[in-house]
């Protein structure tokens, strides 16, 4: 194993870890989609050899109340919506995650959007010439299902 000398990326044989933002963000189900388009359109979410890389957990809830100040006013009641979080991973650049929050504020459907960034690390495979691997995807029976559908081109 090695390491540069800033330790921003750690060299295995199969892999490498690069120091990475990972960026985390609650939002309405209803508010999901415009999201990942947006962030997908604007940004260089690369994984390797493949972009558009994001991550949508779903199955959870968001709780609040509204106070004196937001758009709602203070309304008293506490509010729950069902929620999912987007999350995506970002090279360490200040430049880079002021363009991911202008998008996601531009386009995300509360005024006040949870949003969490994390110091991380990340792997980056090597490629290795492994088109014959049994347990590659391509080569399973259920390659359909593992490679996904097509949501757009």
């Amino acid at each position: 194993m090695t390491s540069d000398h800033l330790l921003n990326t750690l060299k295995m044989a199969s892999a490498s870890l690069e120091r990475e933002w990972v960026v985390t963000i609650d939002t309405p189900l209803g508010g999901v989609d415009q999201v990942l388009k947006a962030l997908g359109e604007t940004l260089p979410l690369t994984q390797g050899p493949y972009d558009n890389c994001m991550y949508v957990r779903e199955a959870g809830y968001q709780r609040f109340r509204a106070l004196a100040g937001s758009h709602a006013g203070a309304e008293g009641t506490i509010q729950q919506t069902s929620a999912a979080q987007i999350i995506f991973s970002l090279p360490p650049d200040t430049e880079l995650l002021s363009k991911a929050f202008e998008v996601i504020f531009s386009v995300h459907v509360n005024e006040e959007p949870t949003i969490r960034v994390t110091e991380s690390w990340g792997s980056r495979s090597h490629l290795l010439d492994d088109k014959d691997n049994p347990n590659r995807y391509w080569n399973r029976a259920d390659a359909d299902v593992l490679h996904g559908v097509s949501v757009s081109e």
